[in-house]
């Protein structure tokens, strides 16, 4: 809850996966509160009221899920929402606002994604999801101590630096600070 807020705040990507991870820790613990409790909530040596709040959260979240159907796999849709904002502004970047920065960027990490794409068989339906889904997954392969290739780490680095240029641009986007380029009439 704690560490979600934060990144909710300062990095919408790494809150995405924050709760994609958040979302296997709950699936993991079978949707039982008292299992989440005792091996996660418990670790945080905060006061009780905000392991109380700590619960509530977890149980919200448990809720959610259950109610939009997503026990088995799938994500939030306020993550969801976050990651067809990320996309969006994707677009725009390379279309609409031609960011330089941004092209380049994309531009390094084009076939990266494109074969990521193509190895996940269609489950990354948009280049930006392709990314978050890679860096998920290479974290995962982290925490299993997992030996991993230097071609994938290049690849997740090329997604990361994407990431880190589309997260700046949509924090300035969020403050006021980037501006649309006016359309111009013929």
């Amino acid at each position: 809850m704690l560490i979600a807020q934060e990144k909710e705040k300062t990095n919408i990507a790494e809150y995405i996966l924050y709760m994609w991870q958040i979302e296997d820790i709950i699936r993991s613990h079978h949707f039982d509160l008292s299992q989440i409790t005792d091996s996660v909530i418990s670790k945080f040596s905060t006061d009780k009221e905000v392991q109380y709040d700590m619960k509530l959260w977890y149980q919200n979240l448990i809720e959610q899920m259950m109610q939009q159907g997503i026990s088995d796999k799938g994500h939030l849709k306020v993550t969801l929402k976050y990651l067809e904002e990320l996309n969006n502004l994707h677009n725009s970047l390379l279309t609409t606002m031609q960011d330089v920065k941004y092209q380049e960027a994309y531009l390094a990490a084009k076939d990266n994604i494109n074969n990521f794409m193509i190895k996940s068989g269609g489950e990354s339906g948009t280049e930006i999801q392709a990314c978050l889904n890679g860096l998920y997954g290479f974290l995962l392969l982290k925490l299993k101590r997992t030996e991993i290739s230097s071609a994938t780490k290049e690849a997740m680095q090329s997604f990361s630096k994407l990431l880190a240029v589309l997260v700046d641009r949509y924090n300035r986007l969020q403050k006021g600070e980037l501006k649309f380029p006016k359309e111009k009439s013929n």
